[in-house]
């Protein structure tokens, strides 16, 4: 179902880039782990990574990377691509899609796994379409989320037509 990306030189250097400046400034203002994650070190500068090498992925498949690492200050309801797409990127090829119980219902929500270095599109949803209540799981205490399977998300492919179609106005 997914597609392997692989992301060019250029693409990576950026990536390290932008996560070397999330976990700056993180760690000047203080602020937490998200999902009780690292803080600061070589863990949370992995987690920018990671997140980071994701939105540029679905940046350079739909021809969107001018407008990737926008939003330099990550607020509730900012989007990574337009038009309101946000990235989910999860270390393992088999975790499944996560959607916030407060997640904005008309988000576009788009997983990315990334394993060994290998990348995978895997596809993409509405953000109402993963708050079913049979996803709804704890697997960090106190930190309850939707988890969509992935065999329920869209083909990464048809992403490109919905992008296409929603920024023609």
């Amino acid at each position: 179902m997914g597609l392997e990306w692989e992301l060019t030189t250029g693409e990576k250097d950026a990536i390290h880039a932008e996560a070397r400046r999330r976990q700056s400034v993180n760690e000047r203002q203080g602020l937490k782990g998200r999902n009780k994650g690292a803080e600061t070190g070589a863990m949370a500068l992995r987690m920018h990574t990671l997140g980071a090498g994701g939105e540029m992925a679905v940046a350079s498949f739909l021809n969107l990377k001018d407008s990737v690492f926008g939003d330099v200050v990550a607020i509730r309801g900012s989007h990574d691509l337009p038009p309101d797409i946000d990235v989910k990127t999860r270390p393992r090829h088999y975790y499944d899609l996560i959607c916030q119980l407060d997640e904005e219902p008309s988000k576009t929500l788009v997983l990315v796994t990334v394993e060994h270095k290998q990348v995978i599109l895997q596809g993409w949803t509405k953000a109402w379409e993963a708050m079913q209540s049979q996803w709804r799981q704890e697997y960090v205490k106190g930190r309850p989320c939707y988890f969509m399977p992935k065999q329920y998300l869209r083909p990464i492919q048809s992403l490109k037509d919905y992008v296409e179609d929603a920024l023609l106005f």
